[in-house]
């Protein structure tokens, strides 16, 4: 693989923080907040109640610290965010058993140092990859993480087979493998130049400030919907279609597997057919995905499912990201992803909450799917609209 070093480094952060997303927010946690936690007094939504709050305290540190990133060392304000993620997910692992109360409060501080250590991240893509190689590095990174996420997932699995189901070995694992690959993207990059003065880092794809909050609320629209569906996979295949947590976890790992070629592919095809085109593409298949779900389907059709979430999980996600950085300042990557992490996260700390209120009342989620794949559409005409405006 011919990428530049930087690059490859902070991919590591990629392959580092999938870990979490997969099986703390899409495997373990949710099922742990709809089982154990429902014997302690909280219902479903707490899960969605949780993740708002979190999302909401998450994007305000994510604006404060990109800021403050940006004038001081951006790479050891990284580190900072990096350890207090660690430590979150320790003490965490610690409560599962013994405490498990204090897990709802513990998943709130974790996920908004996190949300705020992804923001930096991310801050770090327009200094390390030139503005024709953007779609590629960052569908490279992306699908990188999914091979982090199946990593990760053998060692739990394994340990679940060895201990039990929610050991405090098992989220111990996740916590280390985060700490230890994210510390070898912090040491890669420390050669790399992370901050620039403003005369230097001009943008030539910037694009007025009307338009870039038009874009940022598409962006908006369709990242609630991937991040929703996300948190909740796991209750509804659980819940709806009385999948054991094994065979859900089998499907977590079918996506991971066909995520990380189809979102590098995907990178790289942007060069032919277009940004635009690869994003209605990729949300054409989120529908069909949506559709196969409200269904019930069983059998093949559910591995189905898995393969097509794997073929667009990525991409939708990269590719935004991707496009947003190349039309930002270099000089205040830290400010813009911290707005940036604000707007894709913001519907996140409404919509989960709300998602798991109607899913409550409802007695089911298909109703909630189909709305959220209406506004991930809308969302999809709004980017495009911006982005082809002259």
């Amino acid at each position: 693989m011919n990428l530049p070093k930087n690059v490859w480094r902070w991919a590591f952060y990629d392959f580092a923080n999938s870990s979490y997303v997969l099986i703390y927010q899409a495997f373990l946690l949710p099922i742990y907040f709809s089982t154990v936690l429902l014997t302690k007094g909280y219902s479903l939504s707490a899960w969605g109640i949780a993740n708002g709050i979190s999302t909401a305290c998450g994007i305000v540190l994510a604006i404060i610290i990109g800021k403050y990133s940006d004038k001081h060392n951006r790479l050891k304000v990284f580190q900072w965010t990096i350890i207090a993620s660690f430590l979150g997910m320790s003490a965490m692992s610690l409560a599962v058993g013994e405490w498990a109360s204090w897990v709802f409060y513990i998943y709130i501080f974790t996920n908004s140092v996190f949300i705020a250590s992804l923001s930096l991240s991310d801050s770090i893509l327009p200094h390390v990859a030139e503005k024709s190689s953007t779609y590629e590095y960052s569908g490279f990174a992306w699908g990188f993480g999914y091979i982090g996420g199946i990593v990760s997932m053998v060692v739990v699995v394994i340990l679940q087979r060895v201990l039990s189901e929610y050991s405090p070995l098992v989220f111990l694992s996740v916590a280390i493998f985060y700490l230890i690959f994210s510390f070898h993207a912090l040491n890669g990059l420390k050669s790399a130049v992370l901050n620039v003065e403003q005369a230097k880092a001009s943008q030539t794809g910037a694009i007025s400030r009307r338009r870039k909050i038009a874009l940022l609320i598409g962006y908006w629209l369709i990242s609630e919907c991937i991040t929703v569906i996300i948190l909740f996979f796991s209750i509804f295949a659980s819940k709806e279609l009385g999948y054991t947590n094994q065979k859900i976890g089998m499907i977590l790992l079918l996506v991971q597997l066909i995520g990380f070629p189809a979102t590098w592919f995907g990178g790289r095809l942007v060069r032919r057919i277009g940004d635009i085109r690869l994003l209605g593409l990729s949300i054409l298949i989120w529908g069909i995905v949506i559709a196969l779900m409200i269904m019930k389907s069983n059998g093949i059709s559910i591995y189905v499912i898995a393969i097509l979430t794997g073929l667009t999980i990525g991409n939708s996600q990269s590719l935004i990201r991707a496009q947003y950085a190349n039309i930002i300042e270099k000089s205040e990557s830290g400010y813009q992803f911290g707005i940036y992490s604000f707007i894709s996260q913001a519907a996140v700390s409404i919509g989960p909450i709300l998602y798991g209120f109607a899913s409550d009342a409802l007695q089911s989620q298909k109703i909630p799917l189909i709305f959220l794949f209406v506004l991930m559409v809308v969302g999809f005409f709004l980017v495009r609209w911006v982005m082809t405006k002259k």
